[in-house]
């Protein structure tokens, strides 16, 4: 089975009075099909922006980013890479998720990710390296 690597960018659209339910949302219908789908990926969240990591078979991986452009909770989508994979660097995470909160702003912060330059302006490297170091992993 060929394996890809499919990362993207984008400006958030979810607002502050139902952004946890909304996030919730997301989790749980990603985890759900991507542990039937074979994906596995993160989700990086700030207050403005998203980046998600996804890797998998070539032909679901595509399908699950044609749903993801089309999700009106965020916009202005940059597809950073679609690259082959000899392995998964988030192999244990259905989806795995890290938001710049209390707890993670000092990890954000040494990658250059503030309110006022946020995640969707971040080259392709510094994403991949932000989600491994929150997952506690290797890019």
């Amino acid at each position: 089975m060929s394996l890809i690597r499919l990362v993207y960018a984008s400006e958030s659209r979810l607002v502050d009075a139902n952004r946890r339910a909304e996030l919730d949302s997301i989790l749980a219908s990603a985890r759900r099909f991507n542990d039937q789908n074979g994906i596995t990926g993160f989700l990086l969240a700030t207050e403005k922006a998203f980046a998600q990591v996804l890797e998998g078979p070539q032909d679901i991986v595509a399908e699950t980013y044609g749903r993801i452009v089309v999700d009106g909770r965020h916009t202005a989508l940059r597809l950073l890479a679609e690259e082959a994979i000899a392995e998964r660097s988030f192999a244990g995470w259905t989806m795995g998720i890290a938001e710049r909160n209390e707890t993670t702003s000092f990890i954000f912060g040494l990658y250059g990710i503030t309110p006022e330059v946020d995640l969707h302006t971040q080259p392709l490297e510094t994403l991949v390296d932000l989600a491994s170091e929150l997952a506690g992993g290797p890019a």
